[in-house]
Order: structure tokens, then sequence, then C-alpha cells
């Protein structure tokens, strides 16, 4: 069946017995094209009474699963474009790779920018979900795919590792956070005749420390250029890719432990028989 196909494949990939993995989830998604002339439906994704709910891609995510996978339904002669994209892949020169036979990437399923494209219906991406990774706009026609996402028994992972990259990852997410509002600063400071360069003002007093350092600042201070360049520098976009890129090896290198360190696995809860009562019955009174 296909849980055994699949699972089997996860269990020589990352060397977690079969038995330890089940499903969380598992669905079909479908990604369209915006339509146009050359799409094959005609440029119409609407019911009558408005657009259709489709997507044409998705953006970069982490599963909630460890390990997932995604199986092409629809022959690639349907749609252009699409795939699954991974940014750890951006990088990689596609035509230099080994899946290229002889350095010849339209027979790889990597193609530029870190996307994979199987070259068939029914061939399948396996990787982990705490990969990040998204799916490449479709261009045209229509790219149906079944999704799943995959648990392994938690004796197999290493206590805490999770943790750790999530912190990690969430510290990520306050660095961007931080370039998202300093592009907003710049585009209002530019409106107004303002530089190029962001004016931080301190707002909030409540983390910095009480004494001298709080009496010199006044209302509005200005953040001092030598701490915002820090601030920038820890938060430039490369900086934070290279830091996330970091973190995913170490995950993936750490989270599952050597099979002779994994401990017994335990037995699933079995629920005993469910009786219906009332009221009185529930509170003693028969």
């Amino acid at each position: 069946g296909l849980d055994g196909r699949v699972f089997g494949e996860l269990s020589g990939a990352y060397g977690v017995d079969a038995a330890d993995m089940e499903f969380l989830d598992l669905f079909v998604a479908s990604y369209e094209g915006k339509g146009g002339a050359d799409d094959d439906t005609g440029g119409d994704t609407s019911s009558g009474d408005g657009e259709r709910d489709t997507i044409d891609s998705l953006e970069l995510h982490r599963d909630g699963s460890l390990l997932s996978f995604t199986v092409l339904l629809s022959p690639p002669d349907d749609f252009e474009a699409g795939g699954t994209v991974f940014d750890a892949l951006r990088d990689v020169d596609a035509t230099s790779s080994a899946e290229c036979g002889g350095g010849d990437p339209s027979g790889s399923v990597l193609k530029p920018g870190g996307v994979i494209r199987p070259p068939r219906a029914g061939y399948g991406t396996l990787h982990s979900g705490k990969l990040l990774h998204g799916g490449e706009r479709v261009t045209r026609g229509q790219r149906i795919v079944l999704v799943g996402f995959v648990d392994v028994d938690e004796r197999n992972c290493r206590p805490g590792c999770l943790g750790e990259a999530t912190k990690e990852w969430g510290r990520n997410d306050v660095r961007e956070y931080f370039n998202r509002r300093r592009t907003s600063l710049l585009e209002r400071q530019k409106a107004v005749g303002g530089g190029n360069q962001p004016r931080w003002r301190i707002k909030n007093w409540r983390y910095l420390p009480k004494g001298k350092s709080r009496s010199s600042l006044g209302k509005d201070t200005l953040l001092p250029p030598a701490v915002l360049r820090g601030i920038e520098a820890r938060a430039s976009p490369e900086r934070i890719r290279k830091l996330r890129l970091r973190t995913e090896d170490r995950l993936l290198r750490d989270i599952l432990l050597p099979s002779n360190e994994r401990g017994e696995k335990e037995e699933a809860f079995e629920f005993g028989e469910l009786l219906e009562v009332d009221g009185l019955e529930a509170m003693g009174i028969t």
C-alpha cells in the first residue's frame, strides 16, 4: 500500500524504522496557472459568480511534521513550471549536480533556484518538513500533488533538539521583522524629504537599566549610530539566511538518535469501553 511504500523509502533515507512512522495528514493540493492566452483553462478560473479559490504557488514555510513528501499526480505536460522549492538548494548549480547526467540540466530533477521538479507522474519528493520549502509558481495549466506529513515516534528523536532550532528560527523572524520595519520607515522618511538612513527613536524605556543610562535619554532620543549599525548588520538578509541554513543543518544532523540509543517503543494507549450515563448516574445517584 501507499504507507508501506512511502514509509519504506523514508526508512531507507533517514534510518527510522517504518513501524515508528504514521501519517499526521494526507491530502491532495492543486496549483493552477492564473490564466492567459496559453493557459489550458482558457483564462477561466471562475465558477460564474466569482473567482475560484485557487493558488498558483505556496510561500516558503515549514511543516508540522519531521518528515514530509509530495507525489506528483498530474502529467508534466499538463502544466508549466511549478515544483517544490527548497531555500537550502537555491545556490546549487543544477547544471553541475550529479543528478544532471553528464551536465545536462534538462535531465535533472533539480532546476535553477532550488526547485525539485519530478519528470513524470507518480514520482515523489521526500524531505524533512523542517526544511524551509514552498510551492514554485505554476505559469500554465494545473499541477496536482499528493502531500503527506509523517510523524516519527519520539523515541527516535533527541530531546530538546527541535526546541533549540525553533528558538533560533524565532530570532531570525525577529530580524526579518526589523527589516520590514526598516523598509517601511525609510519609505515614510523619503516621502517627507528624509535621508537614506532610518531615524530610530527610543519610545519604550522598560528594558533600559535604571540610573544614568536612563537619565541621559530624553523624549524621542535616537538610537546611537554604532548601535544601529550593529543591529542592521545582524539583520541583513544574507546573514539571516546563513544562520537559518546553519540551524537546519544542525537539526538534521542531531535530531535523530543513533539506533543503539533509542528507547523501547511504548504501546499505544487503548481506551476502555465507553458507556452512556445520565446526570443522576454520573453523580452516583441511582
